[in-house]
């Protein structure tokens, strides 16, 4: 990165109480006094993961019309207002950024049922990332790669924000796979780079995987 290049603030976190305040305010059924009387830690239900912080209200939920998820209204450490995605059983959450909670489940469905098919070639990524964490294999990673993966949004401006940080519009292929050791998401976008560098010089990145379609989550709705 060049002297004259300067990076970019971090959104700075915001204090509980005026992030409870939003949230409550996000329940447009509520008089003044129901929402004094919750304006506490008490209501909302704390979420500590790798990239993403954020707190989410129970009381304020969305089914899905088929019953297998549920959208929460919730809200980061930083501000930004979302809905928590959560399907029935183990399948992972989802932080979609949309208004309006039917469509944050469908974006919900889409993105985790072509993760689904991505994690039965988990595998192979993970050999991806030996093979860039050892340095047989060498190609970068690129905010485009991130944006053909069912990443979730929040995620994926975590991953910008480290991009950006390093003053390009690409990081090594070594970098990501260390991220995916704290990260284990970052292991989809090493995939989609790899099938676009493959594509590019097939005797340095080995034989051609052709991707297969998403199988959605037809056992959720």
């Amino acid at each position: 990165m060049s002297a004259e290049q300067t990076l970019a603030p971090a959104p700075v976190p915001q204090r509980p109480g005026a992030l409870f305040q939003i949230l409550i305010g996000e329940r447009k059924t509520l008089s003044a006094g129901e929402k004094e009387a919750i304006a506490d830690a008490s209501a909302f239900t704390y979420v500590d993961r790798t990239w993403v912080t954020l707190w989410y209200d129970p009381a304020h939920a969305i089914r899905s019309k088929c019953g297998g998820m549920t959208a929460f209204r919730a809200i980061t450490s930083t501000g930004d207002l979302l809905w928590y995605v959560a399907p029935e059983g183990d399948a992972p959450v989802y932080h979609a950024q949309c208004a309006d909670p039917f469509e944050a489940i469908e974006h919900a469905t889409v993105a985790l049922g072509a993760q689904a098919d991505l994690n039965r070639r988990w595998a192979h990524i993970e050999r991806l990332a030996h093979g860039l964490r050892s340095g047989a294999l060498k190609f970068n990673v690129t905010p485009e790669d991130a944006r053909r993966v069912p990443m979730r949004p929040t995620l994926f401006k975590a991953f910008m924000a480290v991009v950006d940080r390093f003053g390009t519009r690409a990081i090594s292929g070594r970098t990501a796979a260390m991220m995916m050791k704290v990260e284990p998401s970052v292991g989809f976008v090493i995939h989609a780079a790899w099938v676009r560098a493959q594509i590019a010089d097939p005797v340095q990145n080995g034989v051609v995987v052709a991707p297969r379609k998403p199988v959605g989550f037809e056992a959720m709705c």
